[in-house]
């Protein structure tokens, strides 16, 4: 059962092994019973220490992440290093909020002022009335309010907003994530 748990080198073999008996635990709990009722390794103040944090989180932290993938920052070139290290930036340090609306402000002045049609979109109006010339992914793209899986946008080849779609250089679609699979 160890073996159904994610590891990396840096997991070692008891932590597998205190992951496998605090969900074991949590399972007897769920009957009525406890691993102290049974003949199994102690639950140690160690083991139960993570219990707050959801498997799915823990699964997550535990991925295996190869040496060589992370090596690969040094083969990037210039402009892929300056983008790697601004992104990384704004992770680690947490920043929310109006940086990204100001990077995107930003963006989209600067590619127009050369000229570039930028289509500026997001998931929903309130977004959008702050980027400029934003409109709603639904009305920009006619997706359908309501998206099944059999969903189509209604945009005709030969159309002005097909045109329009062609000649574009940028498109920035805000909370792209958490739009619906299927629009």
């Amino acid at each position: 059962m160890v073996e159904d748990y994610p590891s990396t080198s840096m997991t070692m073999g008891s932590t597998l092994t205190n992951m496998l008996l605090r969900d074991l635990n949590d399972f007897l709990i769920q009957h009525g019973k406890q691993i102290t009722n049974y003949d199994c390794p102690t639950l140690s103040l160690e083991n139960t220490k993570n219990n707050s944090i959801p498997r799915v989180i823990q699964e997550e932290l535990l991925v295996q992440v190869p040496n060589e993938d992370v090596e690969c920052v040094r083969k990037l070139n210039n402009n892929q290093l300056i983008a790697f290290n601004a992104i990384m930036d704004v992770i680690r340090h947490k920043q929310r909020g109006t940086s990204k609306t100001f990077l995107y402000c930003t963006l989209i002045a600067n590619l127009r002022s050369e000229g570039q049609i930028v289509l500026v979109t997001a998931l929903y109006g309130i977004v959008v009335t702050l980027l400029p010339g934003g409109r709603t992914a639904h009305s920009r793209f006619k997706i359908p309010i309501n998206v099944e899986t059999d969903s189509f946008c209604s945009i005709r080849k030969q159309s002005d907003l097909a045109k329009l779609i062609k000649e574009t250089t940028t498109i920035i679609w805000d909370e792209a994530p958490v739009t619906n699979t299927y629009a």
